[in-house]
């Protein structure tokens, strides 16, 4: 975990939210640039949480690379790519969202290595206060951290079962604690907002 004393962990959250929205919008050049950025930037400081993250989203890699490649009508490409029914439409469209998804993958990486799971979770139970179901939700983000963490195999059942009958981990005490907000918080929220309002309307 990277230590960052200014910034509160929910004002990193809301900003990764505020860029993943905004990578909706973004053409394709600019989605390449962030996803090579981020990328780059997560291997260099959270490089076994991007690993491990990426390797566990390859068939969902491979899955959009299909889809699109495949069955996206449109100009066929030259040569034997396009003899296998790929086309320009469909190279664009697959690149597009390829590059928005690992953006936004490596980007959560470099989140959980700045906030810790602690930040995390800490950010998210805030986050949800106003609904009554955010103590579980939470709870359960926690069980599926711990589980990515440590790399121990569960059964998609477990997770379905009342907490002590299934065979994911039992969570026993969680305690969460958040720092106030300070002045240079709310500033970054404000920049961030009106950056991706800039986003939307261009």
């Amino acid at each position: 975990m990277l230590y960052f004393p200014m910034l509160h962990p929910v004002t990193l959250l809301i900003s990764w939210f505020a860029f993943a929205l905004a990578l909706q919008w973004m053409p394709v050049a600019w989605l390449i640039t962030f996803s090579l950025l981020c990328l780059v930037t997560a291997a260099v400081v959270a490089a076994e949480r991007t690993f491990n993250l990426l390797r566990r989203s390859r068939w969902l890699f491979l899955s959009l690379a299909v889809l699109y490649f495949l069955a996206t009508p449109g100009e066929y490409v030259s040569g034997f790519i396009g003899d296998m029914g790929i086309s320009y439409e469909g190279l664009h469209l697959a690149t597009e969202q390829i590059a928005r998804l690992l953006a936004m993958l490596t980007s959560l990486a470099l989140l959980h290595q700045v906030v810790g799971t602690s930040g995390l979770l800490g950010g998210f139970h805030w986050l949800l206060s106003p609904f009554p179901w955010r103590e579980a939700t939470v709870v359960r983000l926690m069980l599926v951290l711990e589980y990515v963490e440590q790399r121990r195999p569960v059964r998609w059942q477990g997770w379905l079962m009342p907490d002590g009958q299934g065979e994911g981990p039992k969570a026993e005490t969680l305690t969460l604690s958040l720092p106030g907000f300070q002045w240079r918080d709310r500033v970054i929220l404000m920049v961030v907002c009106g950056i991706l309002l800039m986003v939307i309307r261009s």
